[in-house]
């Protein structure tokens, strides 16, 4: 896992990591689904896909989440950035779209920042307490070689996503400073998105907005809780724990899984999660 640092004082940031908890991804996926696993050890994390193979009885947990709509988090744009770290940004977003990003920059003319906005963004989550009374007595399974490093010498902790936030569209806004006209190619910038669906907008003669979509609803932040468990693998507890503030060991780092107190951020500052999935 590697984070790349973001503003916390960004007003979109401050929505997705301080008000609902939850962790951003460099790489919008749609195989990031609630009742996924994450493990953790050492300040890194994992992505591990189902908890349902885990589990010593395969059977469904037999609940289902609830989907809505976030009107305060869509179309809330983020603050500038710089055009270099903002293309670095822009580059996970595409491929989570399976667009090359190789010749983005001569598209661009004379911009010198961007910014971002989800247009439409919809909500997964399970509710808390169904989830925990579906996990009741269901154990994870020892004999499972996937589930080893759950319960070797150095321990990983379990985690389980129970929400996403997801967004079939993701809106990029190109400027220059306030006043200075942005000098860019909009039909080429148009032809070189249009396999999905690439819409260019322009308010004024200083910004130009570009618009993609993709045909399904791609995963860009999620929450996650711990699964506590025996040494039997029996699930024991789903807390939160205001007494707890880290996970692992070691000096408090960036890196560092923190409480919210009822979900884990996996770091102690805002950043955009990269995975191997």
């Amino acid at each position: 896992m590697s984070l790349l640092h973001l503003c916390r004082t960004d007003p979109l940031v401050a929505l997705i990591y301080d008000l609902f908890s939850a962790n951003m991804v460099r790489v919008p996926d749609s195989r990031i689904r609630p009742l996924s696993v994450i493990v953790h050890r050492a300040g890194q994390s994992s992505f591990r896909g189902s908890l349902l193979p885990l589990l010593s009885e395969a059977r469904a947990l037999g609940v289902r989440p609830a989907t809505s709509e976030l009107t305060d988090i869509a179309g809330r744009r983020s603050r500038r950035v710089t055009l270099d770290l903002g293309l670095h940004i822009l580059r996970g977003f595409l491929k989570g779209l399976g667009l090359p990003s190789a010749e983005l920059a001569s598209k661009l003319g004379d911009a010198a920042y961007l910014s971002f906005a989800f247009p439409s963004v919809r909500r997964v989550a399970y509710d808390i307490g169904a989830l925990g009374w579906a996990l009741a007595g269901r154990s994870i399974d020892r004999q499972n070689p996937a589930a080893a490093i759950l319960f070797g010498r150095s321990r990983y902790e379990l985690l389980l996503i129970d929400s996403i936030l997801t967004s079939s569209q993701i809106s990029v806004v190109f400027s220059k400073e306030q006043g200075q006209r942005l000098n860019i190619d909009t039909s080429a910038l148009s032809n070189t998105f249009a396999s999905v669906g690439g819409q260019v907008n322009s308010s004024d003669d200083s910004e130009v907005e570009l618009t993609l979509t993709s045909p399904q609803d791609l995963t860009f932040a999620f929450t996650c809780v711990r699964l506590f468990f025996d040494l039997e693998g029996h699930i024991t507890a789903m807390p939160p724990d205001n007494r707890l503030r880290t996970l692992g060991d070691g000096a408090e780092s960036a890196t560092q899984v923190r409480y919210s107190p009822d979900r884990v951020l996996l770091s102690n500052q805002p950043g955009l999660l990269s995975w191997d999935l």
